[in-house]
């Protein structure tokens, strides 16, 4: 977990000061110009910009980081798939079916889940 969140933060910091250094300056001069406090510029003019991209990449990590834990699971060392790689060692198959089925359909859904908030905020 800690590996995960360690390459997750400091992926998403990277992401994320790309999105802000793409801004368009043209709001942030306007609302300047008209005398906007920098909370007002922060609120009407950053915040609405890069409040899209910053939850798509947030929720793409999130998806990365739970097929990834799943793999280090099976592999050995730990996460999601742990149970799964127990129940093979035990060969309790019927187990091992539900695991993957509850796997699958984990990721399925938060795949969905996501992609339907991608797809609304952009």
């Amino acid at each position: 977990m800690l590996a995960l969140g360690l390459h997750s933060v400091g992926m998403l910091g990277k992401l994320f000061a790309e999105e802000v250094e793409n801004i368009d300056r043209g709001p942030i001069e306007a609302l300047v110009a008209v005398g906007a406090s920098y909370w007002q510029v922060m609120w009407f003019a950053v915040i609405p910009q890069v409040l899209p991209g910053f939850l798509s990449y947030t929720l793409y990590r999130f998806e990365i980081n739970v097929r990834s834990a799943t793999i280090l699971g099976i592999i050995g060392a730990g996460g999601i798939g742990a149970p799964l790689i127990f129940a093979q060692s035990s060969r309790d198959w019927d187990r091992v079916g539900i695991i993957l089925l509850r796997i699958i359909v984990m990721i399925t859904l938060i795949d969905l889940v996501s992609g339907a908030i991608r797809r609304r905020i952009t």
